[in-house]
């Protein structure tokens, strides 16, 4: 039986207004592209927040960033890096252009509602892309259907998983499972169902670790 015949999961714990988790995303999917089809990757989005506490209208972004970290100086090299680091995997950082901090709860949901695992994959990239590229505000309704639109297509649906308080707390109860074993920082990825790797890793790290996870499953199968 060939492994690349198996599914081959990957759990991907993130939030969407998180500039580290896009680039540990655009790392991972350069890795995919190295393994090829040597796998069948399946990857699964799993909600985060980093910042639960913003209110649902959202924060001014550099004054939410002052009363996490207590000044903006304190960011300017982080910035710095970040968009290298972007520019080398294909983002173009606009931190200074951001309007506000969002409460990605909403995001989280709207992501989780959808059927499938592309669809749901094209919405991430999309809530990435928008915040930090496009410099959108995501608190606002009207720009998050306008973000949403081609994956969503139906502005009904959309406005029912927007207001479902239902959905939301299962989210929250979702990321609080995380957080009790242990995830406190994200991007944090399960690859393969077996193995963690923390953070916006180097490429070459995620290749290894697939190709850890094929020769297991190699030698698993020729033992069978």
């Amino acid at each position: 039986m060939s492994t690349n015949s198996e599914l081959f999961p990957i759990d991907i714990v993130s939030d969407v207004a998180c500039p580290w988790c896009y680039v540990g995303k655009k790392k991972l999917e350069k890795a995919l592209q190295i393994v090829g089809n040597t796998i069948t990757p399946e990857i699964r989005w799993r909600p985060f927040q980093l910042s639960p506490e913003i209110p649902e209208e959202g924060i001014d972004y550099k004054l939410h960033l002052t009363q996490k970290f207590g000044s903006l100086d304190r960011l300017d090299g982080a910035w710095k890096r970040l968009t290298d680091i972007g520019n080398d995997v294909g983002i173009h950082f606009q931190f200074q252009n951001i309007p506000k901090a969002t409460n990605t709860l909403v995001l989280h949901a709207l992501v989780s509602a959808l059927p499938t695992l592309e669809a749901q994959q094209n919405l991430v990239e999309r809530f990435f892309a928008a915040n930090f590229a496009d410099a959108l505000d995501l608190s606002d309704k009207e720009t998050v259907w306008k973000v949403s639109e081609p994956v969503y297509q139906d502005r009904n649906l959309f406005e029912t998983i927007y207001s479902d308080s239902k959905l939301k707390n299962e989210i929250q109860q979702e990321i609080q499972y995380y957080h009790q074993n242990g995830i406190s920082g994200v991007p944090y990825f399960i690859i393969g169902g077996k193995y963690a790797v923390s953070g916006a890793q180097d490429t070459s790290v995620f290749v290894e670790v697939i190709e850890t996870v094929i020769k297991e499953r190699e030698s698993g199968n020729k033992g069978q």
